[in-house]
């Protein structure tokens, strides 16, 4: 037989002194709200202009090119090693000198050797001009027909140059005069010419040469030239 002071199952229990318990306390503590989304959501970016990207690797590619062929011509040009060709003025004379007046009538015959000093590259020469100086005075020029020379080959080139009854500044003539009157007179010698080195098929960018042959001294009395060849500065 079950005891019935026992509380039964289910049922709130009474207190012993019939009051009902007290409710049940409330948490102090308040939760804040949570977002159900944790991620941020950020609006997708604008679609992009292909045409930047398109340049832009255009431009890379373009500069990657011209280094690697910048950098083939540098190995290729070292492994060749050009060197400019020597000049030296073998001979210089003058004939038929008249100097009176401003007025000069006079011609100079010159004859170069000229040499290749390169092992494996060919000199082409072109539009080549040549001139005659007294002092830094310009007196006449001449043109001289292109030649090409091959590797370690020596070239002789003749040049002839004349004035006939030109003008010419009164103290170039009474300096020329001088000159011959105390047995020597002394020119220079000018040459221009567009170069280029060879190799086979290939060709280098075409330069302009500059050869000096300063101080050419003459006899006064012949006309020819003293002291032997001169050699010639060349760049």
């Amino acid at each position: 037989m079950q005891d019935s002071s026992r509380p039964v199952t289910g049922y709130p229990v009474q207190n012993l002194n019939g009051c009902a318990p007290p409710p049940p306390a409330s948490s102090a503590t308040a939760y804040p709200y949570v977002n159900p989304n944790p991620y941020p959501y950020y609006p997708p970016p604008p679609p992009q202009n292909p045409r930047p990207t398109f340049f832009r690797r255009l431009f890379v590619a373009f500069a990657i090119l011209v280094i690697i062929f910048g950098t083939i011509l540098l190995i290729f040009w070292l492994v060749l090693r050009p060197h400019l060709p020597d000049f030296s003025l073998e001979s210089l004379s003058l004939s038929n000198f008249n100097a009176s007046n401003q007025r000069v009538t006079a011609t100079w015959n010159a004859q170069f050797q000229v040499f290749n000093p390169n092992k494996k590259l060919s000199i082409s020469y072109g539009d080549i001009v040549s001139s005659v100086f007294h002092k830094d005075y310009l007196l006449t020029e001449t043109r001289i027909g292109p030649f090409v020379q091959g590797t370690r080959n020596v070239s002789t080139v003749q040049a002839s140059y004349s004035v006939v009854d030109s003008y010419v500044e009164a103290k170039v003539v009474d300096a020329i005069n001088g000159e011959r009157s105390r047995g020597e007179v002394k020119f220079s010698v000018r040459v221009l010419a567009d170069v280029a080195f060879r190799y086979g098929g290939w060709r280098g960018r075409r330069r302009v040469l500059r050869v000096w042959c300063n101080d050419v001294a003459l006899s006064g009395s012949s006309g020819k030239m003293t002291g032997g060849p001169t050699k010639c500065s060349v760049d």
